[in-house]
């Protein structure tokens, strides 16, 4: 029993009850929203009430007062407490708002319409067995296409699980031969070929041919047809090497290595 039972972090009763009925991962999650529940307070709302329901908001004390966001819990006449986060709506676990107003009203369990049956230790039990739906093969008799295509994504399936081991190769190729064997034997191959001509239909293999996209005039214009002006022919010619000590214009040659 000491194996059994779940780690606690403030011993709370709702904490308590939580390990009593959900499943290892649940209660850790459980505790995530128990613990950030406690920076949270629960005030009833002034306006917004009426006979058959109650208006609550859930704001959060860490943060500063102008920045705070509140939360409206609305709590129906029967305990049915609805948060306007919608946590409990997407998740099915109960979240840490609601934590909050229970813990408030001093509530020593989790309400049963609360408790999803997926996420407890008897949700096997309680739900039973799950029906077994055998698999439909939709559109095998269209064409000879779709059958082929449907028969190979079964034996790829049924290759994988045959070649893990030996044995399990060495019966699945003699159960594929058998079956081969008496499918030959139960459709003769006359009547197999007449039926597949039947249903073979050229239409399956006639498509749309593909072209390329039009083309489309870029932004920019092309440097080609682009005319330099008289200026800027002038000025963007390269201008000679000129010598800083003899003044040569042409020179291959620079002040550093000048032989005059």
């Amino acid at each position: 029993m000491e194996e059994t039972r779940r780690r606690l972090i403030l011993n709370s009763p709702l904490e308590i009850h939580a390990s009593k009925i959900y499943t290892k991962e649940m209660v850790k999650h459980f505790q995530k929203e128990l613990l950030k529940s406690t920076s949270y307070k629960v005030t009833k709302a002034k306006e917004g009430g009426t006979y058959f329901f109650k208006l609550f908001l859930v704001e959060k004390t860490t943060i500063p007062e102008n920045y705070r966001r509140s939360y409206r819990l609305t709590v129906s006449g029967d305990g049915t407490i609805e948060c306007i986060c919608k946590k409990f709506d997407h998740s099915g676990m109960i979240y840490r708002h609601m934590i909050r107003y229970l813990d408030k009203k001093d509530k020593t369990e989790i309400p049963t319409n609360y408790i999803m049956p997926s996420w407890t230790m008897n949700g096997n039990k309680m739900v039973g067995p799950l029906p077994y739906n055998p698999h439909v093969f939709a559109n095998v008799g269209a064409s000879q296409t779709s059958r082929y295509s449907a028969l190979c994504k079964s034996f790829q399936s049924l290759g994988a699980v045959g070649s893990c081991s030996a044995p399990r190769f060495n019966y699945v190729m003699n159960m594929i031969e058998r079956e081969k064997c008496n499918v030959r034997n139960t459709f003769p191959e006359e009547e197999r070929n007449k039926r597949m001509n039947e249903s073979f239909n050229q239409d399956d293999y006639q498509y749309d041919p593909i072209f390329d996209p039009p083309m489309s005039q870029t932004k920019g214009r092309k440097k080609a047809e682009r005319y330099k002006s008289g200026i800027e022919t002038s000025t963007s010619k390269a201008k000679p090497r000129k010598c800083g000590k003899c003044n040569e214009e042409g020179a291959k040659h620079d002040r550093r290595n000048c032989p005059n």
